[in-house]
């Protein structure tokens, strides 16, 4: 029975190496696929990246314009309550900010904001001027930004496709 058990021991050991042998084969071409398989996954992946920066941008754009259209909006509602307490129009935009006019203060804006897309407080002003050139005060504002926007306004039939057109 000894004899019987080391030959079979043998033959075992014999199957494992040829059992081995395939394993071997099959590993060494899996080494060769998978250098292209990451090449392709950094591929995809980088794809990928660039499709999702251009999602947002996009949606940073469409944030820093409704950002715009809001503070415009709070500029013309504070010069509308300014003029209807007043009867005049502003002369700058800090008259907006507190006045003192009256026995009560009265603030038609917390601060001047800054325009987002620009990220300064450099905005258009629309001056109102009698015929005689002189200056009565702020009747509108609009952005400096230059581009065209995502966003076309259209108002009473009209179509602004620029930011200084807002």
């Amino acid at each position: 029975m000894a004899r019987d058990a080391t030959p079979a021991s043998s033959r075992a050991r014999g199957q494992a190496a040829q059992c081995l042998l395939p394993a071997a084969c099959c590993l060494g071409s899996a080494r060769g696929v998978i250098y292209p398989v990451l090449l392709v996954s950094i591929l995809v992946i980088g794809v990928a990246t660039a499709g999702v920066a251009e999602l947002w941008s996009t949606q940073v754009k469409r944030e820093k314009e409704e950002e715009l259209l809001f503070r415009l909006g709070e500029f013309r509602r504070a010069i509308v309550r300014y003029r209807a307490d007043h009867n005049r129009l502003p002369k700058e935009l800090k008259d907006l900010l507190e006045d003192r006019t009256q026995l009560q203060r009265r603030r038609y804006l917390r601060r001047i904001y800054p325009d987002p897309l620009t990220r300064k407080a450099d905005w258009k002003l629309d001056l109102l001027a009698d015929r005689s050139g002189v200056v009565s005060g702020i009747q509108d504002v609009h952005s400096q930004a230059q581009g065209k926007p995502l966003k076309v306004l259209t108002v009473a039939g009209k179509q602004y496709d620029s930011y200084r057109d807002w």
